[in-house]
């Protein structure tokens, strides 16, 4: 189960405010239930239960944008004391349906394969596929470690070998949770969230920052002093 948006649960929304991630401006902030309907001929009797996918329309209290989402609920059904029947609602999943998500992308200062593997992982969790994209996420983790030169038996010890590489001990914790995940989604069809999974990807992301992109510019940087220096030097006679 996941629900992205808190305060979302409960009885219809129509207007309530909720807490969550605007996917425009790309903001954790609050959003406004523009519209809550039910889809005609989604529902699934269930005991005193109903599974109903519902349209739903959210608006940025920050950017003003909209944004559309499928959600699938429970719905329970209860009598008030007037005799009023009342239909509260619970979140099973929620489809982002517009704007539509777009795969993340490693810096280009990652190496090609590494951001080959990882582009086909966040292609699997925008497409909302969050099985594949966890078994892709701990392939890109297994290309890194492959280019750093990382030794061992298996990914574990591969991993854990990147401390003598000089990585820190925040890459390599999060590099055994990319492991984790995707073991969980190969081995036993364990399904995480979009959360749990955007949390992985993040991840690996900000290590890429540390282990590519610095170096990088650092490298950059010390090329551009090194050039100035040169050209401050007065011609040789």
């Amino acid at each position: 189960m996941t629900n992205r948006f808190a305060k979302l649960d409960g009885y219809k929304p129509l207007h309530r405010t909720v807490a969550g991630e605007c996917p425009h401006c790309v903001r954790h902030t609050t959003l406004t239930v523009r519209s809550h309907s039910k889809l005609s001929g989604s529902s699934r009797e269930r005991t005193d239960l109903r599974i109903v996918r519902c349209l739903m329309t959210l608006c940025c209290d920050w950017c003003t944008k909209e944004s559309a989402y499928l959600r699938l609920v429970d719905v329970k059904t209860t009598m008030e004391a007037g005799g009023e029947i009342r239909e509260s609602y619970t979140t099973i999943d929620i489809d982002q349906v517009w704007p539509g998500r777009t795969p993340r992308e490693l810096a280009p200062e990652a190496p090609e394969t590494v951001r080959e593997v990882f582009a086909e992982a966040a292609l699997a969790e925008a497409a909302g596929a969050f099985r594949l994209a966890g078994i892709g996420y701990r392939a890109a983790v297994e290309q890194i470690v492959k280019e750093r030169g990382a030794v061992g038996k298996n990914l574990y010890e591969r991993i854990t070998g990147l401390k003598t590489l000089g990585a820190t001990e925040e890459i390599v914790d999060a590099f055994h949770e990319a492991r984790f995940v995707g073991n969980d989604s190969a081995h036993d069809a364990l399904a995480y969230s979009v959360e749990e999974i955007a949390d992985i990807a993040e991840l690996i992301d900000e290590a890429v920052l540390v282990l590519y992109v610095q170096p990088a510019q650092r490298a950059k940087m010390a090329a551009q002093r090194a050039a100035r220096r040169a050209a401050a030097r007065p011609p040789t006679p």
